[in-house]
């Protein structure tokens, strides 16, 4: 949106604005800031929680791989109406253990 201002019109923007600022100014300079000192004792003091951490401890179930997984067969194959077993054997792992952060002490700040 385009707005177009006359002579008129600016002249009475400027006057407004002279206006406002004119008594925003002149509080200024009235204003005086009064000063004090006094004794006091300052705490500077810290305080802090004691928090313990324990250790972040990974652990894979599958990290080392021992054996793929196989089939077997198992019963009685020379006797007539037996039964016999296709075995399923799945995979065998080790598992492994990872330390990821070492187990430490932390300070909370806290109030005292």
């Amino acid at each position: 949106m385009i707005v177009k201002l006359t002579s008129a019109s600016l002249l009475s923007v400027m006057a407004f604005s002279l206006a406002v600022t004119v008594p925003i100014l002149s509080s200024v300079d009235s204003a005086s800031a009064k000063t004090y000192t006094t004794r006091e004792n300052i705490n500077r003091d810290k305080c802090y929680r004691v928090k313990k951490v324990p250790a972040l401890v990974e652990y894979n179930t599958r990290g080392i791989k021992v054996r793929d997984s196989s089939r077997s067969w198992t019963g009685n194959f020379g006797k007539n109406g037996g039964i016999v077993r296709d075995k399923y054997h799945p995979d065998v792992y080790i598992q492994t253990r990872r330390v990821l952060e070492d187990e430490h002490t932390t300070l909370v700040p806290t109030s005292c």
